[in-house]
């Protein structure tokens, strides 16, 4: 299962070098209508795994602490972003105050425990730790495309470039090891595992409602923005409620 797992963690890597290669490689730049679809539909996906799939497998195991720790993984990825001023955007003219090696930080982290949401899950179900893992795959890409667009925006070279993304993709799998690492045993390990599921759970409906959807919604006049949010999130939820049959 481990070595599952770590697959699943290394898809989600590789998803972020081969979205960061678009601005790194292209000709003309990433259509923004497109990515702002993207973006919707990776929100939609990452706000049904973590409302509808982690956090009732969070509270079947762990109870109310679960509910807190929800609140703590949303609080903690809030002062994570902030502190370390990140705001990924697209834009030169973005919120973005300063891209320097302190935000990296925390674009670091974020990859860190996306990595560290599929390993748990894996562990945990099987189908919850798929469906994490594609949620992760999704939002990734456009992700790689904004970090490495903003950094050649603020006059990165690109061999630069191309090794922060390597790094930002390798934490992915340094949160997958850290996560594994956690014991499944009767009482109370199994518990403190349902928490960190609800800790990562918080995290995904962070970054969904915080991140993803005010970055899609940078094009208001687009429709096809909150189209792709319900899909993504009503599609995810019937594919959560198909996938525990499969196995």
């Amino acid at each position: 299962m481990d070595l599952n797992v770590l697959g699943l963690a290394a898809l989600a890597a590789v998803s972020t070098l081969v979205a960061g290669a678009f601005p790194l490689l292209a000709s003309r730049e990433f259509s923004q209508r497109a990515l702002s679809r993207l973006v919707a539909l990776s929100a939609g996906i990452l706000l049904s795994v973590g409302l509808l799939e982690m956090l009732p497998e969070s509270f079947e195991i762990a109870g109310k602490s679960a509910l807190v720790a929800v609140g703590v993984g949303f609080i903690l990825l809030y002062l994570v972003e902030k502190i370390t001023l990140i705001h990924v955007c697209r834009d030169k003219d973005c919120d973005v105050h300063a891209f320097s090696s302190t935000a990296l930080i925390g674009i670091g982290f974020h990859s860190f425990v996306d990595g560290f949401a599929i390993a748990v899950s894996g562990q945990l179900n099987v189908a919850l730790g798929l469906l994490v893992a594609v949620a992760v795959l999704v939002h990734r890409i456009p992700d790689g495309v904004s970090v490495a667009a903003v950094m050649l925006s603020h006059g990165y070279e690109k061999s630069r470039t191309w090794l922060i993304l390597i790094l930002i993709s390798v934490l992915a799998l340094v949160g997958a090891v850290v996560g594994i690492s956690i014991p499944i045993s009767p009482g109370t390990s199994l518990v403190v595992l349902g928490v960190v599921l609800a800790l990562s759970a918080g995290t995904f409906i962070y970054v969904s409602t915080n991140d993803l959807l005010p970055e899609a919604h940078r094009q208001a006049q687009d429709y096809g923005v909150p189209v792709l949010f319900v899909v993504g999130f009503f599609g995810f939820f019937a594919v959560g409620e198909l996938l525990p049959h499969l196995f």
